[in-house]
């Protein structure tokens, strides 16, 4: 079964990526995090289950409290503890290749796209 988390913390962005990976029956099944700290818990509370966990995570940037970038940080700290390799894109509205080349620069992190989420980009996704 094929999870996905969605992070970020506009409810309108989650709402549409939501449709559009039920409508494509890209994965089957989604949870939506408007707190990155919230998503954070709930891996580190599940780093061996593998059931729970995620197989790729859209994760927005620019969030307040804790970024995309604070949650890089602290997923990178625990990374090798959990019991799969999850897959990280950022999702995000910013066009800064300064943004695309920081986050080529941690491994989890597979792609950088933009928003909205289309059916095209949705496929590419692993």
């Amino acid at each position: 079964m094929r999870k996905v988390f969605i992070i970020d913390d506009d409810v309108i962005h989650q709402r549409i990526a939501q449709i559009m990976i039920e409508k494509h029956h890209t994965y089957d099944s989604i949870s939506s995090y408007t707190e990155a700290g919230k998503a954070l818990a709930f891996l580190q509370e599940n780093l061996q289950n593998v059931a729970e966990l995620p197989d790729v995570i859209l994760l927005d940037l620019n969030m307040p409290v804790i970024d995309g970038w604070d949650f890089l940080e602290v997923f990178k700290s625990f990374e090798s503890d959990l019991a799969k390799a999850i897959n990280i894109y950022i999702v995000s509205s910013s066009v800064d290749e300064n943004d695309k080349a920081r986050a080529a620069t941690y491994s989890p992190v597979k792609g950088f796209v933009s928003k909205p989420l289309s059916p095209a980009i949705l496929k590419e996704l692993d």
